[in-house]
């Protein structure tokens, strides 16, 4: 039996059944061709106990700094993770800035989707699981190449954006800085059923459910669910519109979780008592899979972790998009946010050859004329 044989549980697969339905709705590929790469993924083993099972690959461009920036790149549900680190742009990137890439890739016996599992306590605790085989990659980067201490970076989408959050809660001795996008915070879910919540609500229990027979999933037979024949799927929050159920929180209240409780779940997650990495978010204002509720939430988690007021400091634009910006009292930009209006599920890129340009299109990988990875490269002052 596989060692995560037994994650696949009933909330497990209503996970599954949000994430496949969202794809067949973004689902999208075009001819546009990839940027001419100095060098080539190549895949990496024996990189440490690996207790997460995952897959490592490295890029590293001819051009690499000595002592060089590492930015860990963590893909979404469905993607592969060398093709997710190109599309995204930041093999670009590497190539531009001289950057060492680690490239950690979900294997479908763990979680057919290839979702990173970052709803599971034995997945998301420091020195365990996922988390731990990708601090694992880390510490084989720093023994084959120079990399430098003090800049080592994590960004991931979707599932790999939660993720992200994960490893800046329990890593924050490690990691410099983040780009979470499409994420949620760290600490939302920890068991597969509230998964769907969170994602929908930013919160693990706060909308009714309802049973479905268990018949309608496909790769998810009754046999799973022993003695029932229903599970229940969290019902999406537009149901508290039209049917005002007592569960429903009420009109004009904050039904989430407070910037401190959030910011809580952050400092339980390990015993650091330093600075916290900084922290840049970007979403979809349309986004249907993940809700941007998440982004919200995530500005009230990390502002909290850094003693900030969960107002922006500035509020500005950037081509043509709202930023946010939180700084300290030093006037250091410690969390970022930026809203993509219309932009559905996907990591925002935008294919040129402009120096702020970058990205190829793809699956969750969405043209929308700014590129995310440039600007999350820029927030943490790779770019020169």
């Amino acid at each position: 039996m596989n060692r995560k044989s037994s994650k696949f549980l009933t909330g497990k697969t209503i996970y599954n059944v949000v994430i496949a339905v969202s794809a067949q709705i973004t689902l999208t590929f075009t001819g546009v061709t990839s940027h001419a790469l100095a060098a080539s993924p190549v895949q990496v083993t024996n990189f440490g106990s690996n207790p997460g099972n995952l897959s490592m690959f490295k890029y590293i461009p001819s051009n690499l700094k000595n002592p060089a920036p590492l930015v860990v790149v963590l893909h979404g549900c469905l993607q592969e993770s060398p093709t997710f680190a190109e599309k995204a742009g930041w093999m670009q990137i590497a190539d531009k800035f001289g950057v060492a890439l680690a490239i950690p890739g979900q294997k479908p016996e763990n979680m057919h989707l290839k979702c990173f599992n970052w709803f599971l306590p034995g997945d998301t605790k420091r020195d365990r699981g996922e988390a731990l085989s990708i601090k694992q990659m880390v510490d084989k980067m720093k023994a084959d190449h120079s990399i430098d201490d003090k800049r080592i970076y994590v960004t991931g989408l979707s599932a790999g954006g939660a993720m992200t959050a994960v490893m800046l809660a329990t890593y924050p001795d490690v990691f410099a800085a983040g780009g979470i996008i499409a994420g949620l915070p760290y600490g939302c879910a920890d068991n597969a059923s509230e998964a769907s919540p969170c994602m929908n609500t930013a919160h693990p229990s706060l909308f009714p459910a309802i049973g479905l027979p268990t018949s309608i999933f496909p790769s998810s037979p009754s046999s799973k669910f022993p003695g029932s024949s229903t599970m229940n799927v969290s019902l999406s929050p537009s149901l508290c519109l039209f049917f005002p159920l007592p569960s429903c929180p009420k009109p004009g209240t904050d039904a989430t979780f407070t910037p401190t409780e959030w910011g809580n779940r952050v400092r339980q997650a390990s015993t650091h008592s330093g600075s916290f990495p900084r922290v840049s978010i970007w979403h979809g204002s349309a986004d249907t899979t993940v809700s941007p509720i998440n982004a919200s939430e995530l500005v009230e988690q990390w502002t909290n972790v850094h003693g900030l007021s969960n107002k922006p400091s500035e509020r500005k634009m950037i081509k043509g998009f709202p930023h946010d910006v939180f700084k300290d009292a030093s006037g250091n930009v410690m969390v970022e946010s930026i809203l993509i209006p219309g932009m559905s599920h996907g990591d925002p890129i935008d294919p040129g050859t402009a120096p702020d340009q970058c990205g190829t299109p793809d699956a969750f990988v969405l043209d929308v004329n700014i590129c995310s990875s440039f600007f999350i490269a820029n927030f943490w002052g790779l770019s020169p």
